[in-house]
């Protein structure tokens, strides 16, 4: 049985969402310095995103915007024009279209424009309002459980969704990951308002684009959430049919041949590159066991990440909304840090189980960790980025080649928003442990600071 929406612990009873009257205040109220830090940890990642364009746009020998759009533009353009689009090289450096065949259906609109600009002006209007979405969907989520939010609060929660270093990234290159992300988020919101098909829906579709989503499949049979999951097969392998009767059977030939080219797997043999975009904990398996076949660190990642995710996950069929949150949190934090394809951008995928625990959640023990992550993985910073901003602000050449050196040898072994996910997964794992005797819901009085 499904179980969307909060249940009583043992029960199949229905609860509905509690939405307080403005007046309504828990007797546990969130400390007015814990309110503080959690917006000083949005502001500082809304701050950092501001240097994104500042360095791309004023620093950096190639401003990279619209790279990752300029290959789904070149690939609609040739559907469009019934040419082979798979793996189609649109003339940018380390860059071509290797998503599913069906995918590119996204990007037709886009495609019939002529100009990559103009369709990358439509792709980026699209993004935005995914990103502004996703902060809506954050922000009715926690209203639903514990009052409306202050105006500052509801900035701050559009400012990470929008103006985070990650969002912003996603935004310049053109990529696909808000829509992602959003596609995510409305799949445990709808499983919370048991409406397992349309959860699933979301999930299949999501896949159908960025393959991990596959994973979260093991999330939606451990909520016995059965027609989500039946939805999201069903969603998927319509998909894969619809681009087999348009495309044909070679272009997923070229597809797999294209991805396996692409692998980046052997990134991780011997030494990783401080440079390369790689999340996951091959990364640091890389520098700990360099003479171990790089296939084998996916593996290792996952028995690492396991006993976080099965006690985390163990203890939400006796859960309310942040006990499911936190499970959901998990699912997606583990896939990341055990996906050899996972990179820096991919942090997005995590905002709406995040943010939402950031507000509905009163655990008072490890929220450092919380905190320190969210601002850890709004901080994608490279030792390039270091070395170029130095020399740009006038450092004298001998402490810059100092510190670029210095934040080599750290960053080669562990990228900052690899750290972020495994601090939030150690805060996932310690609320869990310690358990919780206070209601996890802070209600504040409307429009309270």
């Amino acid at each position: 049985m499904e179980t969307g929406g909060p249940y009583l612990s043992g029960f199949n009873r229905y609860v509905p969402p509690m939405v307080p009257s403005p007046s309504f205040t828990l007797p546990q109220e969130t400390p007015l310095y814990r309110r503080r830090y959690r917006r000083v940890a949005l502001l500082w990642s809304a701050a950092v995103g501001l240097l994104v364009p500042l360095y791309f746009l004023g620093i950096a020998d190639a401003s990279h915007l619209g790279w990752d759009f300029r290959a789904y533009h070149a690939a609609a353009r040739a559907v469009l024009h019934g040419e082979p689009f798979v793996g189609i090289d649109p003339g940018v450096p380390g860059v071509s279209y290797v998503y599913p065949p069906i995918s590119v259906v996204l990007f037709l609109p886009q495609g019939a424009v002529g100009n990559w600009r103009v369709g990358f002006a439509l792709q980026s209007v699209l993004n935005a309002g995914a990103a502004l979405a996703l902060a809506a969907l954050v922000v009715h989520t926690v209203e639903s459980h514990r009052g409306r939010l202050p105006a500052t609060d509801r900035l701050l929660v559009a400012g990470f969704c929008l103006g985070s270093a990650p969002a912003l990234a996603v935004l310049g290159l053109g990529q696909v990951d808000a829509l992602v992300a959003l596609a995510l988020g409305g799949a445990f919101v709808a499983l919370e308002r048991e409406r397992g098909g349309l959860a699933g829906v979301a999930v299949g579709g999501a896949a159908l684009v960025k393959v991990f989503p596959i994973a979260l499949g093991l999330w939606l049979a451990w909520r016995r959430a059965w027609r989500a999951l039946g939805a999201a097969v069903a969603t998927g392998v319509a998909g894969l049919a619809m681009g087999a009767l348009w495309f044909g059977l070679d272009a997923y030939r070229r597809y797999l041949g294209v991805l396996a080219e692409r692998s980046r797997v052997a990134e991780f043999a011997g030494t990783v590159s401080a440079d390369f975009f790689a999340m996951s904990l091959s990364r640091p398996l890389s520098q700990a066991l360099p003479g171990v076949d790089p296939h084998l660190y996916a593996p290792l990642g996952a028995l690492l990440v396991a006993p976080a995710a099965v006690l985390v996950a163990g203890r939400e069929r006796r859960s309310d909304v942040t006990d499911r949150l936190a499970t959901y949190l998990v699912a997606v934090a583990s896939v990341l840090l055990v996906s050899p394809a996972s990179n820096v951008l991919y942090v997005v995928y995590v905002y709406f189980p995040l943010l939402c625990l950031l507000y509905l959640d009163t655990s008072r023990r490890g929220r450092s960790l919380l905190l320190a992550g969210t601002a850890a993985i709004a901080f994608p910073v490279q030792p390039g980025h270091v070395g170029a901003a130095l020399t740009a602000a006038g450092a004298p050449v001998a402490l810059s080649a100092s510190v670029a050196a210095a934040a080599r040898e750290v960053l080669t072994v562990v990228s900052v928003p690899l750290v972020g996910l495994l601090a939030i997964l150690a805060w996932c794992s310690l609320r869990t442990v310690r358990g919780r005797r206070t209601p996890t819901v802070d209600v504040r009085a409307e429009g309270a600071d």
